[in-house]
């Protein structure tokens, strides 16, 4: 009687370690020899701690991911030409400010970004001549050029862009500069 006390008492405290510390349960289930090692170890992978072990990882490569995708939106010239519809030199990240996130998802990063070569002449009459133009999101202010678009609720998204996303795009830089910044987010 003793004997099968202990022995359903062993296997109480088996359980609960599975479910709790999976480490206790296979140094137990190894110390009192109740289950063979294959299925100790197959019972270790499945077992409640260790899928809260895996949603971590999962949920910070994720967190990586969505952060490594908002680094790097309109960071490059193929999207800043797609949208603006005005051809930049190769871009590069010289400084990333990552914005607070709200409750509903709401965000603004910040990016200084940095062209290889100076824009053409050809391209600052181009910006000059729109920028005067009722029709554009380009505006200039002494020698600095602005362009700022929003889409979503309402307001059309840019060529490339998602209809169902909201958007924000501002950038601006100076005449003869090879510094843009640049602030995008979510609204």
């Amino acid at each position: 009687m003793k004997q099968t006390f202990i022995r359903i008492l062993c296997w109480l405290t088996l359980l609960l370690s599975w479910m709790t510390i999976s480490p206790l349960f296979i140094y137990l289930g190894s110390r009192w020899k109740l289950i063979g090692k294959r299925i100790r170890i197959f019972l270790f992978l499945i077992s409640p701690f260790m899928l809260i072990f895996y949603l971590i990882i999962f949920l910070f490569a994720l967190q990586g991911y969505i952060d490594y995708e908002r680094k790097h939106r309109f960071a490059n010239n193929e999207d800043i030409e797609r949208i603006t519809g005005v051809v930049f030199p190769e871009l590069r990240i010289v400084e990333y400010k990552k914005g607070r996130v709200s409750f509903n998802g709401d965000y603004c990063d910040n990016k200084t970004l940095e062209m290889e070569e100076d824009l053409s002449e050809s391209t600052y009459h181009y910006l000059d001549s729109i920028s005067n133009s009722a029709n554009t999101n380009w505006r200039k202010r002494d020698d600095v050029y602005i362009f700022n678009i929003m889409w979503g609720n309402g307001f059309p998204a840019p060529e490339g862009e998602d209809e169902e996303d909201d958007g924000t795009l501002y950038l601006s830089f100076k005449k003869g500069s090879k510094i843009i910044n640049l602030s995008c987010g979510a609204w």
